[in-house]
Order: C-alpha cells, then sequence, then structure tokens
C-alpha cells in the first residue's frame, strides 16, 4: 500500500512565533474587491473556526472508517468495508477511471495510520489557523482542496507514467503541505521548533523537506510515502501563493 505519511522533519508544526501577519500581499481594499467577484462567494461566510474543526472532523471521521474497516478485515475476515473506503477515499488511476472522479478530493480527508493521523492532525492544528487568518474561508477551501487534488492528480500521473504502476494514495499529508508551503512563501519570517526546542525559519524547512521529498521520489525510494504527492502539495502551496500575489486568482 502506498500511502501518505510522516516525513523525518517530526515537529514542523509547532510555531515559536504566534502574531501571524494579516494578508501581507495585497490591501484591504483589494481583499473587498476579492470578494465581490467570482464563484462561492458564500464560502466567505463561513466562520474560520468552522472550516478548521470541519476539516478536523472530517479527517477524523474518516480515518474512524477506515479503523473499522481494518478492524473488520483483520478480526472478521470481511474486506467489504475497507474495499468500499479504498474505492471511495483513496486516489489512484483505476479509481479514477472507473468514474469514482470525487477519489482526489476525498482523499484529502484520508488517513488509516494512527501515526500519520495525529502527526498531521498536529500539523493542521497549528498551521492553518494561520493560513485561515490571511486568506479566509474561501480562499482557505480553495487552497486545502485545491493543494490536495493538484498533488493527488499530479501523484497519479507520475506514478503511472513513469513509475509504471497504479498504487492507491491517501492525499491529506498533501493539502497540508499546500498550507504549509503556501505560509513559507507568505509569512517567511515565521519560526518553527523542530522537535520543539530547534528554531528554524519555515522557508528553510519547508525548502529541505521539497528537496528531501524531490530526491526520493526521483530515486524511487519513497517506499510507503507518497513522496510525489508531497512534492505536488509544496508545489501546489507556491503556486496558489504567486496566482494570489499578483492577483491572477
Amino acid at each position: 500500500m502506498h500511502l501518505l505519511r510522516r516525513v523525518p522533519v517530526r515537529a514542523l508544526p509547532r510555531c515559536a512565533r504566534v502574531s501571524a501577519p494579516r494578508r501581507p500581499f495585497y490591501s484591504s481594499s483589494s481583499r473587498r474587491s476579492y470578494n465581490n467577484q467570482g464563484y462561492f462567494r458564500f464560502l466567505d461566510d463561513i466562520p474560520q473556526n468552522t472550516v478548521f474543526w470541519g476539516i478536523i472532523g472530517l479527517n477524523g471521521t474518516i480515518f474512524a472508517g477506515f479503523w473499522w474497516a481494518k478492524q473488520k478485515l483483520t478480526v472478521e475476515r470481511n474486506p467489504r468495508l475497507y474495499a468500499w473506503m479504498q474505492k471511495n477515499f483513496m486516489a489512484n488511476w483505476r479509481n479514477i477511471s472507473s468514474g469514482r472522479i470525487w477519489t482526489p478530493l476525498t482523499s484529502a480527508f484520508a488517513h488509516q495510520d494512527l501515526g500519520h493521523f495525529f502527526f498531521n492532525g498536529f500539523t493542521f492544528y497549528f498551521m492553518a489557523p494561520f493560513a485561515l487568518n490571511i486568506l479566509g474561508s474561501r480562499q482557505f477551501l480553495f487552497l486545502y482542496l485545491g493543494g490536495g487534488v493538484i498533488a493527488q492528480l499530479g501523484s497519479t500521473v507520475y506514478s503511472n507514467v513513469f513509475q509504471r504502476r497504479d498504487p492507491y494514495s491517501l492525499g491529506a499529508s498533501a493539502a497540508i503541505y499546500s498550507t504549509i508551503s503556501f505560509l513559507a512563501f507568505a509569512t517567511p519570517r515565521t519560526t518553527l521548533l523542530l522537535y520543539g526546542i530547534i528554531p528554524v525559519p519555515i522557508w528553510l524547512a519547508v525548502g529541505g523537506i521539497f528537496m528531501y521529498d524531490t530526491y526520493r521520489t526521483a530515486a524511487d525510494q519513497g517506499g510507503t510515502t507518497n513522496t510525489s504527492a508531497h512534492v505536488g502539495g509544496l508545489m501546489a502551496g507556491a503556486g496558489y501563493f504567486f496566482l494570489r500575489r499578483f492577483r491572477i486568482l
């Protein structure tokens, strides 16, 4: 099983700085003009706490579903629920080509390993409020969901074209990585505490993760970690920043 799991930078999510800057790359007047345009304007009416806890709740619910499915598979030897979860909350070409086109999106909330779930939850808990404060509810949802979908689609293409295999993939890490990558560009002076002790600028931490996962992807050394989706999530977050920076999005 080829899954998104944590990278060796274990304490990445803990922020030493708690005063996140507000919307550093456009003015308040620019923000008003953005909010008066486009579709899905109603999403900005959703309280940020609702978005924050809603995403955590969805991740928790889907994790519980996978846990229960694995119990039925291992204890009762009943694969039906696990097969259903795999078909609806994991992304690969087989699922997409079979008409389950929602899987790149639903996989952005999916975990099945307890350590993976808690590490990603810890990261999201500390980092997401900064991005929500900068972007607001609507644009944050575009970042999180768009980053997850783009990363999964890119990973699926890469795996099938270059690695000649079609692994199932969970995509919550990629969605969260897109959020962290955006913050590295939007707030590069933010300091993270690795292992709760070592202060590291966020741009350096994210840059190190990007190079590490790019190397593992190119060398095909990801193992059970979908490093190509990690890279895709980081690139999606950076791309989103520049789209906002130059007022394209």
